[in-house]
């Protein structure tokens, strides 16, 4: 039977064409909440010792709400706190998210033993600054006059970075109560926000958004608004709001499929559907492109990091980046939805050079997680990686990758030769009927592969099944 669940999905409306005089009280706004946030990140100086010291017994940090009440009593008050009530609870949820982020980073490192002279301890979250018109010319004298450690001079490159692209944290409104929603006429839509402490004029202002066709019909009027970002980019401000939707979901055990997805070498994710059974029913790949991308990327970086030039015009190709990853999460998801499909995916910790780095790999699991749920679907199941893409999928048996070419594999015991990637989707979808306690007295993970030599039906990519995929220019989030 069919669940209902609660999902959320955001919409991004801009403010309609605000006078100046509401652009100074926004701006004013954006510099005392960044004043605050640095205010109150450097008086929780002591609250991630007490968090990990806690963890190493509880084997666990505290979540986001709790993190946001023991910041509380930190929290100034009177005149030296110019905040609205509005803004005060999303000011707590903001640092105590970003502390909690810096505990996480530490236990990873932590765990690293006597591997962490490698990457050098994480450091305690650099302050935020506020919207300021004059921020870049002051820091430009500023850093004319350093004279420090090199850890200042980084710092004063990354405020030059935030400043010049006008970089502000955005402010937080983290109750439903804290803003309203309300239709002003047909087709026209507006929103009241409170960013001005008492005693200020005017405590609230009403702004007209303007959205489109989409955004009135899948989320104005639709969903219930829970929690609001209002955000300030290149001198137009975004209301990023989020709404709350019931839905009916699949209930675990109900699947008839798995979808396993790789990371492939030359394109972004290689896929491999397979029944409850472990035949295999769909094998392809999609973003190679992307890939192309990114190495075109990190050779422009390199070339300007070079000539010292300066990177913003990287800005679009990272966008298109996001929108890349968006059209292979939208045609997994309707892969998955076509099929009733659980997805599978590696649980990798990729590291470069002893670091932890943040892969477009892990960046897709992010967004197919909050995809699938929108669509009623489970979210992405985690299996170990080890050996995935080199296993036979036919036979079982160990094979080799990289011939004839690094995007084949060749099994010398069957003597089949596949793509390289879609092997190990292969490989990861069929894990996930793998169940250690019993298979461990019979030989393991290796064994449990060995038991699939018998199903020897491979299909080409979307030869079979109801499900084509997505045309080029679909993309939503």
């Amino acid at each position: 039977m069919p669940r209902t669940v609660i999902v959320q999905k955001t919409a991004i409306l801009k403010l309609h064409n605000p006078s100046a005089s509401k652009r100074r009280v926004l701006d004013l706004a954006f510099a005392r909440y960044g004043e605050a946030y640095n205010l109150v990140l450097e008086k929780c100086r002591h609250l991630p010792d007490e968090w990990l010291k806690a963890a190493r017994e509880t084997k666990r940090l505290p979540g986001l709400y709790r993190g946001a009440m023991q910041i509380r009593p930190v929290l100034p008050v009177g005149a030296e706190l110019k905040l609205p009530k509005s803004l005060r609870d999303g000011l707590l949820v903001d640092v105590a998210g970003n502390l909690l982020s810096y505990c996480q980073v530490r236990v990873r490192w932590e765990a690293r033993g006597d591997q962490k002279a490698q990457t050098g301890e994480p450091r305690y979250p650099s302050p935020i600054y506020g919207y300021r018109p004059d921020a870049y010319d002051a820091t430009l004298a500023e850093a004319a006059s350093w004279a420090g450690d090199p850890f200042d001079f980084t710092e004063f490159q990354g405020r030059l970075t935030r400043e010049a692209k006008e970089v502000v944290r955005p402010l937080h409104f983290a109750r439903a109560g804290d803003f309203s929603l309300e239709q002003l006429a047909r087709e026209r839509w507006g929103v009241t926000l409170m960013v001005q402490p008492k005693g200020y004029t005017p405590t609230r202002l009403r702004f007209p958004l303007a959205f489109g066709e989409w955004h009135e019909q899948e989320y104005l009027g639709k969903g219930t608004p829970r929690c609001a970002h209002l955000c300030r980019r290149e001198g137009e401000y975004f209301l990023h709001v989020s709404f709350e939707f019931e839905i009916e979901a699949m209930a675990r055990g109900e699947e008839q499929a798995y979808l396993g997805i790789d990371r492939g070498v030359t394109k972004q994710a290689a896929f491999a559907l397979v029944d409850l059974e472990g035949k295999v029913l769909h094998t392809g790949a999609l973003g190679r492109e992307l890939r192309d991308l990114q190495i075109a990327l990190g050779q422009y970086r390199q070339a300007a990091q070079k000539a010292g030039r300066r990177m913003r015009s990287l800005d679009w190709q990272r966008r298109h980046q996001e929108e890349m990853l968006h059209r292979i999460a939208n045609a997994l998801v309707g892969l998955a939805a076509a099929n009733k499909a659980l997805v599978v995916m590696e649980d990798l910790d990729l590291q470069t050079g002893g670091r932890f780095v943040r892969s477009q790999y892990a960046k897709l699991e992010r967004i197919l997680d909050y995809k699938l749920r929108l669509a009623g679907l489970l979210p992405p199941k985690e299996v170990f990686g080890a050996y995935s893409s080199q296993i036979c999928c036919w036979c079982g048996e160990p094979g080799q990758r990289g011939q004839p070419d690094r995007e084949h594999f060749q099994c010398g015991t069957c003597g089949v030769t596949m793509d390289a990637d879609e092997n190990a989707a292969v490989n990861i979808a069929r894990r996930a009927l793998y169940r250690k306690s019993a298979w461990e007295r019979r030989g393991g993970y290796r064994a449990f592969h060995r038991s699939f030599a018998t199903l020897r039906r491979l299909r080409r990519p979307f030869e079979a099944g109801p499900w084509t995929p997505a045309k080029e220019g679909s993309f939503a989030t």
